[in-house]
């Protein structure tokens, strides 16, 4: 979702007339977009913001080439010369806030995910006022945001159809972050499918935090006339598209060659969603499906809204009716995770038999639910269970 986020930001300042530089030494703006999933992306981004400061007390004015950094994207426009502007943005800055003006007085703009729409003109309110902007509201983001065109993949494009979360798993800081679940319109969505297409992207991968909450409400118009002499009458009548029928529209864009999606909660994965991938010869064959926790007990402390039985079941259906790749994510050392249920974890993984997966260990993220949960597993026991399930992983792949 953060390169997404990235390219489109790009594309916004090209259209201003900057241009992109990998010297950030002699960049005007310096655009750090950062991400708080995990809480080793948080430190990073907090940390690359720290080593910004000395920026401020050189001058920039030289010419630079046109490329791209990994860590942030260094802007330079040719129409002003001076210390460059800091901006600040994403979902650490949508988490932190105000608190990093107090500890990077460098900083010059901080702006939640929300609201990077709005960079390239607090840019430039801060170049003619050399004030300091935040705006980290919460709201829907502006269309117009997907609209810019620049993109890092000449041959693939991702595409968000929805932003934020409304699960609120116990342990995940997406809400806090990116806000309640939003859906962008079919509409938009199919628009910029088919720019991608025109531009020779047609390789498309659509994002949702989880895309299976797709489920799109709107009021359809139709009206019809029952005489020439009479007003034309209205009818309004409630129109849904869910996932596996937005997947079948991004298909039928004529140029499409592959599609992939990702990721998918299990508590409303569908085996409707298993046939048309079963069917169709466009998209992937592959499904990311994360379980998290093999045991119920630390699922329902989790929030999941599954069992295991039904995870596995969903498994079963998948592997019958698709035949296709399988990955997940998975996390050890949750608040209260005994060895009884980790147990049930090495279970799901012996009988799933993953062709990839994400483990990680536990760690505690302030403004999630389970803050308020004792972090009583160990450290060292945490590192034992995530290497038991690497070493699994690694085995069952060798079977394979």
């Amino acid at each position: 979702m953060n390169v997404r986020d990235s390219e489109a930001l790009t594309g916004l300042f090209l259209k201003k007339g900057y241009v992109l530089t990998d010297d950030v030494d002699n960049a005007d703006v310096v655009v750090l977009n950062t991400c708080a999933v995990r809480d080793n992306a948080q430190n990073r981004a907090v940390w690359t913001a720290a080593t910004l400061k000395r920026l401020k007390s050189q001058v920039t004015g030289h010419k630079s080439q046109v490329k791209k950094r990994n860590t942030h994207d260094a802007l330079r426009n040719t129409k002003h010369a001076r210390r460059p502007i800091i901006a600040f943005v994403g979902c650490v800055a949508q988490r932190e806030g105000e608190a990093l003006f107090k500890k990077y007085p460098h900083i010059d703009l901080i702006l939640g995910p929300a609201n990077l729409d709005k960079a390239p003109e607090y840019i430039e309110k801060i170049r003619k006022q050399r004030g300091r902007i935040i705006d980290i509201a919460d709201k829907q983001r502006d269309e117009d945001f997907y609209a810019a065109e620049y993109r890092d993949d000449k041959k693939r494009a991702q595409v968000v159809i929805s932003t934020g979360c409304s699960n609120y798993c116990t342990y995940c800081v997406v809400p806090s972050a990116r806000g309640d679940l939003r859906l962008r319109k079919p509409e938009d969505i199919l628009e910029e499918v088919k720019k991608n297409v025109v531009s020779g992207r047609t390789k498309i991968m659509l994002l949702g935090q989880n895309v299976n909450d797709y489920n799109y409400r709107a009021q359809a118009t139709s009206h019809k006339s029952q005489d020439k002499k009479r007003d034309t009458q209205y009818a309004v009548r409630n129109t849904s598209v869910n996932f596996v029928e937005l997947l079948r529209m991004v298909e039928n864009v004529p140029g499409i060659e592959e599609i992939k999606f990702m990721t998918s909660n299990p508590k409303n994965t569908t085996t409707a969603l298993f046939e048309l991938m079963a069917k169709s010869t466009k998209i992937l064959k592959d499904l990311h499906l994360p379980f998290q926790a093999g045991s119920d007990r630390i699922l329902k402390e989790m929030n999941r809204g599954y069992t295991k039985k039904e995870y596995l079941k969903l498994v079963g259906d998948y592997r019958r009716i698709v035949k296709g790749s399988l990955g997940t994510d998975i996390i050890v050392g949750f608040p209260g995770e005994t060895e009884k249920d980790f147990q049930q974890t090495i279970d799901i993984m012996e009988k799933a038999r993953f062709d990839y997966a994400f483990i990680f260990k536990y760690s505690t993220r302030g403004g999630t639910k389970s803050q308020k949960f004792v972090d009583d597993v160990p450290e060292i026991e945490k590192e034992r269970r995530h290497k038991i399930l690497l070493d699994l992983l690694k085995q069952i792949a060798l079977n394979k």
